[in-house]
């Protein structure tokens, strides 16, 4: 049966993220429901919404909830090896560790099985490398995403400046447009995530990058001195409370005009035109982030490897939610992997960052490819926020958090 010929129900069961116990406690509250948990962001709202219209009206529940503790909730489900969590989206970072785990589903022979039905070749091999590992496919890819450069193009144009290209640029056009009203750019360091991605850019843009090709940790070098140091520098021009800003935060003020500029991800974008939402609708712009280095990510959704549902239907779920028709409409909040779509010279005009999105992706970084990223990026994050908020010498938190790094990765087997 095609499920694209069921009848379509609308997103079935976004409720409320529940306390992580609770909520990792059991199984699913039937056993043909199929479980979705995901990040929630308007991309992956599109997303999930697809997924669970393509089943009838009932048989899907979707849960949405920051990027931490998803995580945290489907780690602790699957460590478990508990069957209450189907289908789960994962970034670039999240799923190398789920996968290296043995957390998730391989997709191979459901590939090669569905190759035709939903033109799985017009995916590009970058892609499919990106959601594959140990030569074995884990995900359905959902979009590339990109971390863009926002400004508002009014007060830039008022004060007399260019978008700028470079970090130094940056730094300037933020303190002339600081105000008690306006920050002069947005700062997203909550822990681990957002925090994660700010220092990546950073740490890109003016260091050496994060290890050697011995995964020995560099970011301690000079360079990585300097690029912590500039990251805390720009603190004083930051909205309050930015240590807690993530990736919503941060877009809200953006949308409600208490920024001026900065990082945030290209699915971000669309939010700003929202009337709805936004008291900036025609007044932002985008450039790809001064000095490069930012990060991209091709992101996905897997099927758990303890589900008890039916791989076919979970797999075919995701192919609806992955199809051309589906990426060409969902394109105004993600940058599609499908080469069909992401070609289509119609985009450029109907939707203005993408432009400065094929530009980022061309000077952008992705995480660096070890599964245990994540794990260096909690120690890592710690130390940079005792550096900003001056609990330590940059050059001593960033010592600590190396060390730190070194023994975890030797624990791991890294260096033998």
């Amino acid at each position: 049966m095609d499920l694209r010929s069921r009848p379509v129900g609308a997103l079935a069961g976004v409720v409320p993220a529940l306390l992580l116990a609770a909520m990792a406690a059991g199984p699913a509250a039937a056993q043909d429901t199929i479980r979705i948990i995901s990040h929630r962001q308007p991309a992956l709202e599109y997303y999930t919404g697809k997924m669970a219209a393509a089943l009838p009206e009932g048989r899907v529940t979707v849960e949405l909830m920051p990027i931490d503790r998803e995580l945290e909730l489907a780690s602790i489900t699957m460590s478990s090896q508990s069957d209450a969590i189907d289908v789960l989206y994962l970034n670039d970072a999240s799923f190398q560790r789920f996968a290296a785990n043995g957390w998730l589903e391989p997709l191979d022979d459901l590939w090669e099985k569905y190759r035709e039905e939903y033109d799985l070749d017009d995916f590009p091999q970058s892609v499919i490398d990106a959601v594959s590992y140990d030569g074995k496919i884990y995900a359905m890819p959902i979009q590339t995403n990109t971390e863009l450069f926002f400004y508002r193009t009014d007060l830039l144009e008022e004060a007399g400046i260019e978008p700028p290209t470079t970090m130094e640029e940056y730094a300037a056009a933020a303190a002339q447009l600081h105000s008690a009203r306006t920050a002069g750019t947005i700062m997203s360091l909550k822990p681990v995530d957002a925090a994660l991605n700010e220092a990546h850019w950073y740490m890109n843009a003016i260091g050496d990058g994060w290890f050697d090709d011995a995964w020995k940790p560099i970011f301690n070098n000079a360079a990585g001195v300097e690029a912590i140091t500039k990251l805390k520098e720009m603190t004083q021009y930051a909205p309050r409370g930015f240590t807690a800003h993530a990736n919503d935060e941060s877009t809200i003020n953006l949308q409600q005009g208490l920024a001026a500029m900065g990082l945030q991800w290209f699915t971000r974008a669309a939010a700003m035109d929202n009337p709805e939402q936004s008291r900036v609708v025609g007044e932002m712009g985008w450039v790809a982030p001064p000095g490069g280095g930012a990060r991209i990510a091709n992101d996905g959704f897997a099927i758990s490897r303890f589900s008890s549902n039916d791989r076919d239907e979970m797999f075919r779920m995701m192919a609806e939610a992955a199809s051309k028709e589906s990426m060409r409409e969902g394109a105004q909040f993600a940058m599609p992997p499908r080469l069909s779509v992401l070609e289509d010279p119609a985009l450029a005009e109907q939707f203005r960052w993408y432009t400065a999105a094929r530009e980022a992706v061309e000077s952008g970084q992705a995480f660096p490819a070890m599964p245990d990223f994540l794990d260096v990026g909690e120690i890592v994050t710690r130390h940079i926020l005792r550096a900003v908020t001056g609990e330590a010498e940059v050059q001593a938190a960033l010592d600590q958090a190396a060390a730190e790094t070194e023994s975890l990765l030797a624990s791991r087997g890294y260096y033998n």
